[in-house]
């Protein structure tokens, strides 16, 4: 069966629509447990880390991969610390490229 990781994320026009909670709660649990849905709205995540170089090599590992998939998050580095919010601008809300994403990041970070 395929996964979240064996998709790539897709243009969605304005208007379309955000996924009911029905929806990204199926999705939310193939993911890592350490993301969460804030107020149903976007995806978040942290990260702990040993120092700031640490922090840097993953944002640019994920920075990399946004640009492959055309999806791109926020980033906020800190020193020993790196926080990544997703959702998707065009419908507004959380859409099925935020989880692709998503899954996609859990392959590349510890």
């Amino acid at each position: 069966m395929p996964t979240l990781v064996d998709e790539h994320c897709a243009p969605l026009p304005a208007g379309t629509p955000c996924l009911a909670e029905a929806q990204w709660q199926v999705l939310l649990g193939q993911l890592d447990p350490a993301w969460r849905v804030m107020d149903g709205h976007h995806l978040e995540r942290r990260w702990r880390l040993a120092d700031f170089a640490s922090g840097l090599a993953l944002v640019n590992r994920i920075g990399a991969l946004a640009e492959a998939h055309d999806h791109h998050p926020d980033l906020l580095l800190g020193w020993g610390r790196v926080e990544i919010t997703l959702w998707t601008h065009s419908v507004g809300g959380l859409s099925r490229n935020d989880f692709i994403l998503a899954a996609h990041i859990d392959r590349l970070t510890p």
